[in-house]
């Protein structure tokens, strides 16, 4: 929620910069630029060998760059549209060890997010507007280890934002959002030295994200 409420902060102090630019609407195909801060949190529960059940939550924050393709349909119109694909590139590493008498290892391996969205838009005027975009998400996922494996993470993206002309053919988009992801469940294979069957790991990751962007239509 604070993440709703700040990007819509930002959203009145762009849109009362608008009259000082001399810009161009921005129908058609853009290409996009972007940093965003995000935390990301993981609450579920682990079981371990002796079937003792934990739960709880773990959260990291970091920085990443994204780069975004798509088009803006009926920009000079009261009500607009935006399609687009995200790839934020990079990977991060996690890693869990058994409890049984092995102690053996689980590692597990985030890379490359890809996203796909569409954005219905308010255009506050011809250079300025407001959005709500609903995403598709995907992550690549490699998990080494005695346990069953899983190769993409899934998920769903809901944010609010806003798009504002800068010149002939640049834009600033500032956006807020959470994406929710679907829950991942592990479970050991039992093999000779490995994970015991009886131990299981389960996850329900959410990602939250504040974003600046620069873009360019051509």
């Amino acid at each position: 929620m604070n993440n709703i409420k700040s990007v819509l902060l930002t959203a009145v102090v762009f849109l009362g910069l608008t009259s000082a630019l001399s810009a161009a609407s921005l129908n058609g195909v853009y290409l996009e630029l972007g940093s965003s801060a995000i935390g990301v949190e993981a609450a579920g529960s682990s079981n371990d060998a002796e079937s003792q059940t934990t739960t709880g939550a773990l959260g990291k924050t970091a920085i990443t760059a994204s780069y975004g393709l798509g088009y803006m349909f009926n920009k000079s119109g009261k009500i607009g549209l935006d399609l687009g694909y995200l790839w934020t590139p990079g990977s991060a590493s996690f890693k869990h060890t058994s409890t049984s008498a092995t102690k053996t290892s689980v590692s597990l391996e985030i890379d490359d997010m890809e996203e796909y969205y569409i954005a219905p838009m308010v255009n506050i005027t011809e250079d300025a507007s407001v959005y709500l975009k609903f995403g598709y998400n995907s992550t690549d996922l490699t998990t080494i280890g005695d346990v069953n494996k899983i190769s993409s993470m899934d998920g769903e993206t809901i944010a609010v934002g806003t798009v504002m002309s800068w010149g002939s053919n640049l834009y600033i988009r500032s956006e807020a959002g959470q994406t929710e992801y679907d829950t991942l469940k592990f479970t050991g294979l039992g093999t000779a030295g490995g994970t015991a069957t009886t131990e299981t790991v389960t996850a329900t990751p959410k990602l939250s994200y504040g974003k600046i962007a620069i873009g360019y239509k051509f």
